[in-house]
């Protein structure tokens, strides 16, 4: 964005910006009883309580501008009889500002939590951990709001107004300091005990090979056959051979409700081996409800010859939990052995209607797959959020359809899955020879979803070469979608994507999809492996093929990667089939090769029902074909303000764009034609829910030779 440009949306906020900021003004009668273990606060009578110093709970703000703040100050005190401990959260977030307009920061002088500036989040979350308060003690806080001055466009601001509670909730407080605690931890929970409200603290690292991890590495007596070799050996030996560790939760029956701070420690060398089909679900903890994990960092390794969800911190997440991960690192190596169930470097995913939040969290350990494997999770049935957040494990999966750098499925309609400001670099690779869908995000999109601000730059790779037609979707952000809405903006794909039958930049294939496409580049060399040339390979810069009742906007994109196929190329879109699509404002300059339909707009479109609508469009991309596209069965087709070099149009179409030179292409009146077709563009005419778009101006790029978008 120009600075000019900043100064226009900053003036046109005035007068219609209203911003309300609710800090909840809330009386906490948190009672905290005792607990039957020893180390647990002991307090009977503690009660907390949150006021507000200056008066009113609320900050009331309209017409605000960029660089606006505004602070709060408010207090909790114990007037109990014990000491307590209690955590801060914000909660009742209503936020459909630009991701990373709004953010925060906490302060206390006096013993309370001080957090760090930070982008307001998507999802209800702690924001600190376990903050000790004894008998007679207020600690005095300062919340201070920042309306943020981004590097992009905020008019999608215009009018909103956002919200937000900070509220206190009173927790019990246990250490782990050895390797013994995690130990009694797990036998606890898996004999029943839940340990609900209550956040564990991990004081120190502790590394399952050394002896100074335990409180006696050669203990004998205590734990017995612990790893169940048939043989009673040292807790340390127990704990690094046979199965290894037990899990925190094991079951639907032994559930762990409690939460997990790790200050910014470490835990390493964690050894879980599981073969009985009694454990189904594989990590530091396997089964979670309502949990917050947070600055946490986890290596080791992790096998399942049985049916099992597996992730480096946790199983999976049950119930309508709403399970946070924050600032949570894995580098455990996983690995599954069964095809029937969902793996991922964070946690394998929850049961239907749950809620995760990923929040500035990683996998840097390799995954092999089962169903669904994912680089942070496997499987999404409920809604998923995730922030800031990145994979750089290689991902590997032969036993199952479904693999994706940060996700690698969703599976139901009212699945939400929003993933911002995160990316993957790890290599994915399949040999799964059967109906899949791989993706440098997301494997496979079911339901509603926005992917916005992430990239892949992690090569994916199939090394099926097949004859057989079956259903495969690779895509450099994802594989498939298949029915819901999303919104996919601000993403790009820099590798190389090589696949089989429908392969994209940015989607493999869609279909029974509403999609909303915005700012999105493709880089990478896309391409088809297939052996039998008969089949579809529909091979696409944005999309590699199209079908069924499905509605895509694409606007302001580019794709410079080279594009090849055995049937269908194209510089957009591969092969479209079925529905609408409609490219505004982007361009091609990658080759695209293809056996008899290739193009720099769309490789080929058929069936009489299919419509496309481009306007300002330019491809000069070398095709071996047709410069924009090649068309059959009768489809409609408006090209408006649509340009390539030396047109060679196919016998059925009238209208196939407008050929140019390329020193006119490469010349500024030419820049000035994009912009001035631009400005003829209204979206909201197009469609109504396409009004807080905007269209990126064009600019000549002299090093480049033609003009680009400034995204």
């Amino acid at each position: 964005m120009t600075s000019n440009k900043k100064v226009i949306i900053s003036l046109s906020i005035i007068g219609l910006l209203l911003v309300s900021l609710a800090i909840s003004y809330a009386y906490f009668s948190a009672k905290i009883t005792n607990n039957e273990s020893e180390s647990t606060v002991v307090a009977t009578a503690a009660y907390l309580e949150l006021t507000f110093i200056d008066g009113s709970p609320e900050i009331n703000a309209s017409n605000i501008l960029p660089g606006w703040s505004a602070s709060k100050t408010f207090s909790v005190q114990n007037t109990g009889e014990n000491t307590a401990y209690y955590v801060l959260k914000i909660t009742d977030i209503n936020n459909p500002f630009v991701y990373g307009g709004i953010s925060y920061k906490i302060e206390s002088s006096d013993g309370g939590a001080n957090v760090d500036l930070d982008t307001l989040p998507l999802a209800d979350m702690p924001v600190s951990g376990p903050i000790e308060i004894p008998v007679n003690t207020t600690h005095n806080y300062t919340i201070t709001t920042y309306y943020n001055e981004l590097e992009e466009s905020q008019m999608q601001d215009l009018g909103k107004s956002f919200s937000y509670t900070v509220s206190i909730e009173a927790v019990y407080k246990k250490e782990i300091q050895y390797i013994e605690d995690l130990v009694d931890l797990s036998n606890e929970v898996n004999n029943g005990d839940k340990y609900e409200h209550t956040w564990f603290v991990l004081t120190r690292d502790l590394d399952f090979n050394s002896d100074e991890s335990y409180k006696n590495a050669n203990n004998t007596t205590t734990y017995g056959d612990y790893n169940g070799n048939g043989t009673v050996e040292s807790i340390k030996t127990e704990l690094t051979t046979g199965r290894g560790f037990i899990p925190i939760g094991t079951t639907t029956s032994n559930i762990f409700y409690g939460s997990f701070d790790g200050y910014n420690h470490r835990l390493d060398n964690i050894y879980i081996k599981n073969n009985q089909s009694s454990i189904a679900q594989l990590g530091l903890f396997g089964v979670v409800t309502n949990m917050t994990i947070s600055n946490f960092s986890i290596s080791g390794e992790i096998q399942s010859e049985t049916v099992a969800n597996i992730g480096g911190i946790i199983g999976a997440s049950y119930i309508s939990s709403g399970t946070v991960i924050n600032n949570c690192h894995n580098d455990v190596n996983i690995e599954s052995k069964s095809n029937k169930q969902y793996v991922g470097g964070l946690t394998g995913g929850g049961s239907s209607n749950s809620k995760i939040v990923i929040r500035k969290s990683s996998n840097n350990g390799i995954i092999k797959g089962s169903n669904a494997t994912g680089g942070l999770i496997g499987y999404n049935n409920g809604i998923l959020i995730i922030e800031n957040s990145y994979n750089t494990g290689n991902i590997e999966n032969s036993i199952g359809p479904y693999a994706g750098g940060i996700l690698g499925r969703s599976n139901a309609t009212t699945n939400i899955t929003n993933i911002y400001n995160s990316y993957n670099s790890g290599t994915i690779k399949t040999s799964f020879a059967s109906t899949s869908a791989i993706g440098g995000i997301i494997g496979c999109a079911i339901g509603n979803g926005s992917i916005k601000n992430n990239y892949n730059e992690g090569e994916i790779i199939s090394s099926v070469n097949t004859t057989d037609d079956y259903d495969f979707a690779m895509g450099g952000i994802i594989g498939q979608i298949y029915e819901g809405t999303y919104e996919i903006g601000n993403c790009y794909n820099t590798a190389n994507v090589t696949g089989n039958n429908r392969v994209g930049g940015i989607i493999g294939s869609i279909s029974h999809v509403t999609l909303k496409a915005s700012n999105n580049y493709n880089t990478g060399s896309i391409k088809s492996t297939m052996k039998n040339s008969s089949y579809e390979t529909s091979v696409g810069g944005f999309m590699g093929y199209q079908f069924d009742t499905t509605n895509s906007y694409i606007l302001n994109f580019y794709n410079t990667g080279t594009i090849s196929s055995k049937l269908h190329a194209g510089g957009v879109i591969g092969k479209h089939r079925y529905g609408t699509a409609t490219i505004l404002n982007s361009y091609n300059i990658g080759n695209t090769t293809g056996n008899t339909h290739a193009g720099g707009l769309i490789g080929f479109m058929n069936k009489s029902s299919t419509k496309l609508y481009v306007n300002n469009f330019y491809s000069v991309g070398v095709s071996n074909n047709y410069n924009l596209f090649y068309k059959s069965d009768n489809g409609t087709s408006s090209l408006t303000n649509s340009y390539c070099l030396n047109t060679k149009a196919p016998s059925n179409i009238s209208n196939v764009g407008t050929s140019l030179s390329s020193e006119y292409i490469a010349s500024p009146e030419f820049v000035n034609l994009l912009n001035q077709n631009k400005r003829n563009i209204n979206l909201s005419s197009i469609d109504a829910s396409l009004a807080s778009y905007e269209l990126s101006d064009w600019k000549y790029d002299a090093e480049k030779g033609y003009p680009v978008l400034d995204n």
